[in-house]
């Protein structure tokens, strides 16, 4: 009878040895458990031992018995054998349910060409006394190995960094993964597309599970499949650093560095789709979306309440401008003398500017990066997308913000040597200035000499607000070249630099308009005692008397003023952030789109969605209309001067404003 059990048995096993096969509970001592199965009474002893107790069959079932197949999620056992008699029928129900119990360790394999056998004899004095029938059964050859143990840890190791990774890695990150190849801003991304969505679809699987032993029958039915080494490959490197919270920009650096080549430099922004509908829900909850939309202000916008000063020829175009008076009656005497006279700007606007009848301000080449555009909403009353409480903002031309010296400032740059050469641009390309200083000195980002302390965009582009910096705390007398190097172009649009050179107490303003392709010629400067004495330019970069033409004005003349104003940050009793004035002028037109949305400007609501602002700023800019208002800008921290001549009911007087 047991000879029919043990025929079974080698079938079911013969059939499950077609495929792969796993090791359950390696280790424990199965055949006791074996033993322990057969019901009271079923199992005699045979001279010293139980009946079914053979070295035989413990070789067998110690090998053999304790081997699964995997079917889907399930396992099947060599014990699942229908339609036994009694005791045997109890036995394999027995040890199909202990063997299902057991953890899978590992694959089968073995140096083995077989195990137990089908019959043994019993000889007594060279006669056959007993034919002994056995379990048994053959080892296949893809389960033959001549280092097992070698083989077997290999595949435990690769399921139990599956299994991590199966855990460890968000869903999340992955599928950010998934969206930065498809939007092309990883370096040859598309090359672990196909692996990074195989995991995906297999960590779906995985996590739908319920119970633990189908999660560890899953992972060990997936041993083989190349999605298995993920985690430890570059591209699962990466999700693994976003799903530890290392920020995006960093994470993909990082990865940037084990692939691409040295001079790799990405021109895709890092936003993700998740990353907009997670901006585009906040935006929704606050009500914000129509704010989204921009447009170049015009004059009709403004409340004369909003404004230090108003041409009267204007003044009834503006809001509320026929119920409102601004100007206060003249009384004080002509000046004495028709000089220029330097004022402070504060003192200009509580003693000058509420006499003023009517100004005309000298634009000149130095003020080419004070360009600015007042910009509103379409929508009105669209909620607080900026930190003030209105809805206004401005551009500068170039996206300019703020002064050369304070972004430089700001990025740790030394701005108070004696000679400082500054390099400020306005997209994501990386810029390098090279200043060949004398004797022979080559001061670059490659050779910075203690001098070159701000080096940005280097890499990869982080902002659209960059600069660099050569300062000389003691500069040596002599000739000092001046280089701008195209080092990566990345974007098309915003093109062009500007530069601050600042020796002694002189501070020079130049501006490059152009895009920047090699090398471009700043100029050379000679320098004695710490002082710039001579200095000659190279083509396009403007810094000379000449007149210029911009936004439809010609520089190095006088220019009618229609109105001055604080920058919006500065009304209805804000105070937030630098403080700017504006001299709104006559006949003043931006010639190309203008940004009306800025990370520095958005209320601490969206700051955490900067990344999205940043590309959503870019793609929402305001478009031209003859109807604007734009003119010269001036920032607190720029420490600008301007030239106004101020006409009164008495005289006409000229003004160096310092700001």
């Amino acid at each position: 009878m047991f000879h029919e059990f043990a025929t079974r048995i080698h079938a079911r096993y013969s059939d499950l040895a077609k495929g792969e096969l796993y090791v359950a509970g390696e280790g424990d001592d199965i055949f006791a458990h074996y033993l322990a199965a057969f019901p009271p009474g079923s199992n005699p002893i045979y001279k010293k031992q139980t009946e079914h107790d053979c070295s035989c069959c413990k070789n067998f079932v110690r090998n053999l018995g304790r081997l699964v197949r995997i079917s889907g999620c399930n396992a099947e056992t060599i014990w699942k054998v229908e339609g036994l008699p009694s005791p045997y029928k109890e036995v394999a129900e027995a040890m199909d349910a202990y063997v299902l119990s057991l953890p899978i360790t590992s694959v089968f394999r073995s140096k083995e060409g077989g195990y137990g056998a089908e019959f043994t004899r019993q000889l007594v004095d060279g006669a056959e006394v007993k034919r002994w029938a056995h379990f048994h059964g053959l080892v296949q050859k893809r389960h033959q190995s001549r280092s097992p143990a070698e083989d077997k840890g290999t595949i435990a190791t690769t399921a139990q960094v599956f299994r991590r990774g199966l855990e460890e890695l968000k869903p999340e990150a992955v599928q950010q993964v998934i969206d930065l190849i498809n939007d092309k801003a990883l370096y040859r991304g598309e090359e672990h597309l196909q692996a990074t969505k195989a995991f995906r679809d297999l960590q779906r699987e995985y996590l739908a599970l319920q119970s633990d032993t189908s999660k560890s029958i899953f992972v060990w039915s997936k041993a083989g499949d190349p999605s298995t080494r993920f985690r430890n490959t570059v591209i699962g490197t990466l999700v693994q650093d976003i799903s530890n919270g290392v920020d995006l920009e960093a994470a993909v650096r990082s990865f940037e560095t084990k692939v691409a080549p040295t001079n790799y430099k990405r021109t895709t922004a890092l936003i993700t789709p998740r990353m907009v509908e997670d901006a585009m829900k906040t935006i929704g909850e606050l009500g914000l979306e129509p704010a989204l939309q921009r447009r170049l202000a015009k004059l009709s916008d403004v409340s004369v309440n909003n404004v230090l000063w108003v041409d009267r020829g204007v003044q009834p175009l503006m809001k509320d401008g026929l119920q409102s008076v601004l100007m206060a009656a003249a009384t004080a005497p002509a000046p004495a003398s028709a000089n220029a006279q330097d004022i402070e700007i504060d003192r200009f606007m509580a003693e000058i500017l509420p006499m003023a009848r009517g100004m005309d301000l000298h634009v000149r080449n130095s003020h080419l990066t004070n360009f600015v555009t007042l910009t509103a909403p379409v929508n009105a009353n669209t909620g607080q997308l900026f930190k003030w409480s209105n809805d206004f903002a401005w551009s500068y031309d170039g996206n300019l913000t703020d002064s050369i010296r304070e972004k430089v400032k700001r990025a740790g740059g030394n701005v108070d040597a004696k000679l400082r050469f500054s390099l400020a641009w306005y997209n994501l390309d990386d810029l390098d200035i090279h200043v060949h200083a004398p004797g022979g000195e080559h001061i670059y980002y490659a050779n910075k000499c203690g001098k070159l302390d701000v080096d940005m965009n280097a890499g990869y582009g982080r902002t659209r607000q960059p600069v660099e910096n050569v300062s000389f705390v003691a500069p040596r007398d002599g000739a000092y070249r001046v280089i701008v190097n195209q080092f990566s172009r990345r974007e098309t649009t915003d093109i062009g630099f500007s530069m601050e050179i600042v020796s002694g107490t002189s501070v020079m303003q130049l501006s490059y308009a152009k895009g920047v392709t090699g090398n471009v010629e700043v100029g050379q400067f000679v320098v004695k005692n710490g002082q710039i004495v001579e200095a000659t330019f190279g083509p396009g970069i403007v810094a000379s008397d000449l007149p210029q033409t911009k936004w439809g004005l010609r520089t190095e003349g006088m220019v009618k003023v229609q109105t001055v104003m604080f920058s919006p940050n500065y009304w209805d009793q804000n105070a937030v952030g630098n403080k700017h004035w504006f001299f709104m002028l006559e006949g003043c037109r931006v010639e190309e789109p203008m940004r009306g949305i800025y990370n520095e400007f958005l209320s601490s609501a969206l700051e955490k969605h900067r990344k999205v602002f940043e590309v959503l700023g870019d793609k929402t800019k305001c478009p031209v209309v003859e109807d604007q208002l734009s003119g010269l800008g001036f920032s607190s921290t720029r420490g600008d001067t301007v030239a106004v001549s101020v006409k009164t009911d008495r005289s006409t007087r000229l003004y160096n404003i310092n700001f």
